[in-house]
Formats: C-alpha cells, sequence, structure tokens
C-alpha cells in the first residue's frame, strides 16, 4: 500500500473543501483561513528587493573600503525581484517616486 501523498492531491482537496466564506474545512473539521481572510489585512510582512549578487572571495571582503565598488552580476536593464520569505513574488524596475527609489511591478510570479 501506497501510503505517499502528492501536493496536487492535497490541492485538490482543500479547493474542493473550500467555502463561500473564505475558510475551507479540514477533514478534522478544524477550519482554515483563506489568506484574503480580512484578519490578515493589518498584517505587516517585509518584502525584500534584490538588486543583483556578487561573488566575492574573503580576501576581497577584506578589502573593502569606504568608497570601494562592487560590480554586481545584473545588467542595468535586468529586473529587480521582489521576495518575501526568499520567495520570489514578482520582479519590477527601479523608478523614483518623490525622491526616493521605488519598483514598478513589471511581472507577478505564477503560483506553483
Amino acid at each position: 500500500m501506497n501510503s505517499r501523498v502528492d501536493s496536487k492531491q492535497i490541492k485538490g482537496a482543500a479547493a474542493a473543501n473550500a467555502q463561500a466564506d473564505g475558510t475551507s474545512q479540514r477533514q478534522e473539521g478544524r477550519p482554515i483561513i483563506a489568506v484574503d481572510s480580512p484578519i490578515f489585512k493589518d498584517v505587516n510582512v517585509v518584502l525584500n528587493a534584490a538588486l543583483g549578487r556578487a561573488e566575492l572571495s574573503v580576501q576581497e571582503i577584506l578589502a573593502l573600503r569606504s568608497g570601494s565598488v562592487v560590480r554586481l552580476e545584473a545588467k542595468l536593464n535586468d529586473l529587480v525581484e521582489l521576495r518575501l520569505n526568499d520567495a520570489l513574488i514578482a520582479r519590477g524596475e527601479i523608478v523614483a517616486v518623490d525622491g526616493s527609489f521605488a519598483i514598478r511591478i513589471v511581472e507577478i510570479a505564477q503560483l506553483s
């Protein structure tokens, strides 16, 4: 007997148990609150914008001084990645808004 359950079966079961009020019913009878439920509207999360990355040796890091330039692997026209808990959620381009940097969303990541 195979007791292995794949993620498609879990997602399918969750979708089948979805209710109109934004909750779903577990088999144990306890409700699961949907992410778009009003209870989450005021929860703050940290969203990181990754401009690029660089790979440096320890020797290169120790040699860094004020005014040093670290070359990133990203190109000027590359999109910036927006990550939530290390998960890619969107990509965008850097823009200026009222004297500050901002990101204009160009792509939204697809849920897998």
